[in-house]
């Protein structure tokens, strides 16, 4: 009988372990815009270009918005990063994704007065990038030139 309880114990402890481990390998991106909640987890990426080494990108589908984070890194380098000429996060809304044309923008870089942005890399390993972030964006278009709050960034990206 201990050894039927022991064995089941073991189970359950494995089972346990297991579920943890496939949650943590979840790829998201979620942040509080103005005080309020959203997930652009929809479809997450992270990529490089010749000025960036990551840039990463959430997206939600649903309300046809994205948020872009992008800074150089070294490979596997972690820390906590102010905005700075090598750093770019952006608020993309109202996006028509078939035709690519993004309506309205909110930047956070250093030749906007009034932004201002954070980006803290937690974990940089070959397979994925994960930490938060939190910036100011100023509305970048003629039309527009509000103040979105982004607070309380989460993400975790596979880098593939």
């Amino acid at each position: 009988m201990k050894k039927l309880i022991t064995i089941t114990l073991l189970l359950l402890v494995v089972i346990a372990c297991k579920k943890v481990n496939e949650s943590t390998n979840k790829e998201f991106l979620t942040a509080n815009i103005d005080g309020v909640n959203y997930s652009f987890s929809d479809k997450v990426n992270v990529n490089s270009t010749s000025e960036l080494t990551h840039i990463i990108n959430g997206y939600n589908k649903k309300l046809k918005t994205r948020i872009t984070l992008g800074l150089n890194l070294d490979k596997q380098e972690t820390g906590t990063f102010e905005l700075n000429g090598n750093m770019v996060l952006v608020y993309h809304s109202h996006i028509i994704f078939k035709e690519k044309r993004i309506n309205y923008l909110w930047h956070a870089k250093t030749s906007i007065i009034g932004s201002s942005a954070t980006i803290t890399i937690t974990k940089n390993s070959d397979t994925y990038i994960e930490g938060t972030f939190l910036f100011k964006g100023v509305g970048a278009t003629k039309v527009d030139r509000s103040v979105k709050n982004v607070t309380e960034g989460k993400f975790r990206v596979l880098k593939k």
